[in-house]
């Protein structure tokens, strides 16, 4: 099952501690080219210079941002910016955050090196589909650079409260950084090196296995790079930095992720508003309301996907419930390789029912037609000021069901989920050595 590893971790320097606030950024995926302009101003010694380093129109296949990347991870390690752990290490992040509706939040996450397992082997889950173009921008970055500078989040199940009560115990001391970053969320990161709390946590997470919440670009990328040192004969890593949460633990949260649709002909949209009535049952609703609080509400009483609309027009905003009906002629002749609990997916509904029968999209396969957001104010202001012809807002994701797919090797569709906290970048690298093995 998941075999969890110590690891001399590379850390900025102590001296940095008081400047961390400057120092780290978000995850690669989710930064924008605005964005990372913000965080290459912030410090000298950020670490987007690593993750993600910005192109120019004079790169080549030799001098790129990934060579970039290189020199300055070497520039930073011979002038002792960055440091590795002086002994082999579990850290233990945790996160105070604002959820999307405003709630507080605590997350605690274990952050550890992983053995890589192939996803065939049923120990380490996926749960969402991947595409090449994020893999190989990953491969090249792993391969100039050496080092993992941000950790794949994934998920166990700990009923027993065995590995929340260790991680208690270890959070004794105090931790080495405790800082607000850019958006205001407190991070803080202990340093575990006694052997007797790492022996216990391994032993636990011996019968575990994990599910990937965010990052399966990432896993997928560690893989291909664990074969490339196979074939050299080198000396591979055979494992990757995760931060590992309790399915269970208060501070996570998995938002649904809302599809904004461009350039669909007046011709659909009529189609659609004549043909919707067939499977869907609408709902005006009033934004103001709260459409999600609504919309879940709606969805626990009538038990089937409810799916939330905003359109151009003021008193278009509406809720369409899927009827009862015959779920298997629906939907279910169309995925038959699939079971139901993926059939009843709200993304499932949506796609097949609506964005291809009635609007002539296929997800995934005409790029700009689709574009996604997490962000309830950001769609709305989008569909208002007409940037976009309207709004399909899926219902909230359901956990176990998330978990169950993926346990039975079913892969969601595209932008299915989206998991809460983002886990910083910058705490701690993995840097892939083979003599660093704990």
């Amino acid at each position: 099952m998941a075999c969890l590893t110590p690891f001399r971790g590379l850390r900025f320097a102590p001296a940095y501690g008081p400047e961390m606030p400057l120092l780290v950024s978000p995850p690669y995926d989710i930064i924008s080219a605005r964005d990372q302009q913000r965080f290459y101003r912030r410090h000298a010694n950020n670490i987007i210079r690593l993750e993600l380093g910005k192109t120019a129109s004079a790169d080549t296949a030799e001098r790129n941002r990934y060579s970039r990347a290189r020199r300055t991870l070497n520039q930073w390690m011979a002038s002792e910016v960055l440091l590795k752990e002086s002994k082999p290490a579990l850290y233990i992040q945790k996160t105070a955050y604002l959820d999307a509706r405003g709630a507080s939040r605590e997350f605690t996450g274990l952050i550890t090196r992983v053995k890589l397992e192939p996803f065939s082997e049923r120990k380490i889950f996926a749960h969402e589909k991947t595409f090449a173009g994020p893999k190989i921008d990953r491969l090249n970055l792993l391969r100039e650079t050496g080092v993992g500078f941000s950790s794949i989040f994934s998920l166990y199940r700990d009923l027993s409260g065995n590995i929340s009560r260790v991680l208690t115990r270890a959070m004794q001391r105090a931790p080495v950084y405790d800082f607000n970053d850019w958006s205001g969320c407190r991070q803080r990161l202990w340093v575990i090196t006694k052997p007797a709390i790492i022996a216990d946590l391994q032993k636990i997470f011996q019968g575990k296995k994990l599910m990937i919440a965010d990052g399966h670009h990432r896993y997928s990328t560690a893989l291909a790079y664990q074969k490339e040192f196979a074939r050299s004969g080198e000396d591979g890593s055979d494992s990757v930095m995760m931060c590992l949460t309790d399915t269970h633990d208060p501070g996570l949260t998995v938002w649904p992720v809302y599809r904004l649709i461009h350039g669909v002909s007046k011709e659909n949209w009529r189609r659609f508003w004549t043909e919707i009535k067939k499977n869907f049952e609408i709902e005006k609703v009033d934004v103001s309301s709260g459409l999600p609080a609504v919309q879940t509400r709606r969805a626990n009483e009538v038990k089937t996907p409810v799916i939330g609309f905003l359109g151009q027009e003021r008193d278009s905003a509406c809720l369409l419930k899927l009827k009862s009906g015959d779920f298997v002629t629906r939907i279910m002749d169309r995925i038959a390789s699939h079971s139901r609990i993926y059939g009843r997916l709200d993304v499932v509904v949506l796609n097949l029912l609506v964005l291809e029968d009635l609007l002539g999209i296929r997800p995934g396969e005409e790029p700009g037609r689709l574009t996604f957001s997490h962000d309830l104010a950001e769609v709305r202001a989008a569909v208002n000021q007409g940037k976009v012809q309207a709004a399909f807002l899926p219902g909230l994701p359901n956990l176990k069901a998330i978990w169950d797919l993926a346990r039975q090797g079913e892969i969601m569709p595209q932008k299915s989920t989206y998991f809460l906290p983002k886990l910083v970048t910058g705490l701690v690298m993995n840097p892939i050595n083979p003599e660093d093995e704990g």
